[in-house]
């Protein structure tokens, strides 16, 4: 099947390091390795000078062509003098960047409509951008099924994390787009819920949990992350992990204020943190103000075929959400840490319920509760036996489950051919 892959995110680089951009690289890895053919189209593709629409392979990849289609020079003119009224206003706000998602409808839709009729797509994919509706007018325009990949609400997202200007747009743009997409597929059962709530017909949703390739994050034998261990000095300790971009929905203030309480009493344990993010700084700052100095590891950004290492050499693996009112994601870095083989402690909350049986293959606690994540960690540092048992559970449960990217192909052939 010939796919047209749209990711309209100006926030999204195909090559960057945050986690969307894994997850549309990886999506389109398993897309090429089930046999379909895909051309990647977004404004935030770097490629050198005249290297447009070029063609990509990678380890895995059958085909894949990144077309580059970026905002005009006009429109960009036009987001400065936004700025400079921010500036004369004396305000910061998102108008700009709103005013550039809204229009580059426009341009996506007029620069691909050509392109795309030529390479006869079967079909439009569309990760779901806020204010983009462009890729739904092209499938209707090239006479192809539209399909809709939502990871988010970015409506209510983007006004609770960063404000958000033209509300009744935004929150109108993505009702309109669910309901006339052709299939939506959500990752999780709250989107579910939403998607319903907003009149779109049951038979068109389709919820497909988050997953990761169960041959990358595979733990080596003995290996035991070595050469990690040694690069950060972590010798003998207890490693206690956390993969992420550091962003305050993924509550690592709480994870640093446990460790703290784990490390007054046991002084072999030691916290890696790889990802990076707008809370460094101010975790860096916790880390000196609470005498914490060389106890924590902070790596930044790491390149993604690098994640099993770190993984491997963590002992325990951490997610610490803190309490949120509608928690819909579906977190990618569960199925990297249960690959792996590690046992996870995670806070009690939407789909990581559902991923973690307490007990069996993780430990839950209260979301936000410091004292329940310092009694969780407790128990594991102190129980080789337990984690051992809870990482061979995990696996297992991974090996079961991870194989989700993968079997999109072939949800897409079953229901497409």
């Amino acid at each position: 099947m010939k796919i047209a892959y749209i990711s309209a995110d100006f926030g999204v680089p195909i090559w960057g390091c945050k986690g969307a951009s894994i997850h549309v690289r990886e999506m389109v890895a398993s897309l090429c390795k089930a046999g379909h053919w895909v051309w990647v189209i977004s404004p935030a593709i770097e490629t050198a000078e005249g290297e447009n629409g070029r063609k990509v392979e990678k380890e895995n990849w059958q085909e894949a062509v990144f077309l580059s289609i970026p905002l005009p020079q006009r429109y960009r003119q036009l987001f400065k003098e936004y700025e400079a009224l921010d500036k004369f206003l004396g305000c910061e706000t998102r108008l700009r960047q709103e005013q550039r998602n809204l229009l580059y409808n426009l341009t996506l839709y007029e620069r691909a409509l050509d392109y795309l009729r030529s390479q006869q797509v079967d079909c439009v994919y569309e990760r779901y951008s806020l204010f983009g509706y462009a890729g739904l007018r092209l499938a209707r325009a090239l006479g192809v099924p539209h399909l809709l990949e939502v990871n988010a609400l970015l409506a209510y997202e983007q006004e609770k994390m960063r404000g958000l200007e033209m509300k009744r747009l935004a929150r109108e743009t993505e009702d309109r787009l669910f309901r006339e997409t052709d299939r939506m597929i959500v990752v999780s059962r709250r989107l579910y819920e939403f998607a319903v709530s907003c009149d779109v017909p049951e038979s068109r949703i389709h919820i497909l949990p988050n997953a990761v390739d169960p041959q990358r994050f595979a733990p080596a034998g003995g290996d035991h992350g070595t050469a990690i261990r040694a690069r950060y000095q972590l010798g003998g300790k207890c490693v206690i992990g956390f993969v992420g971009s550091l962003k305050p929905w993924h509550g690592t203030e709480t994870l640093f204020a446990a460790f703290e309480r784990l490390r007054a009493t046991d002084d072999g344990v030691q916290l890696l943190i790889v990802g990076d993010g707008p809370e460094r700084e101010a975790l860096e700052n916790y880390v000196r103000n609470h005498g914490l100095n060389g106890a924590v590891t902070f790596t930044g950004n790491v390149p993604y075929d690098e994640v099993p290492q770190f993984l491997a050499a963590m002992d325990i693996a951490v997610a610490p959400y803190v309490p949120n009112e509608n928690f819909y994601f579906s977190p990618i870095k569960i199925f990297e840490y249960m690959a792996m083989g590690k046992p996870v402690v995670a806070g009690s909350i939407g789909q990581v319920q559902e991923l973690i049986v307490n007990g069996e293959t993780g430990l839950l606690y209260e979301p936000g509760s410091v004292a329940g994540l310092v009694v969780a960690l407790t128990k594991l540092v102190r129980d080789a036996a337990l984690c051992r048992r809870l990482g061979a559970k995990a696996r297992a449960w991974g090996r079961k489950n991870a194989h989700g990217k993968t079997m999109r192909g072939r949800w897409w052939r079953s229901r497409m051919d």
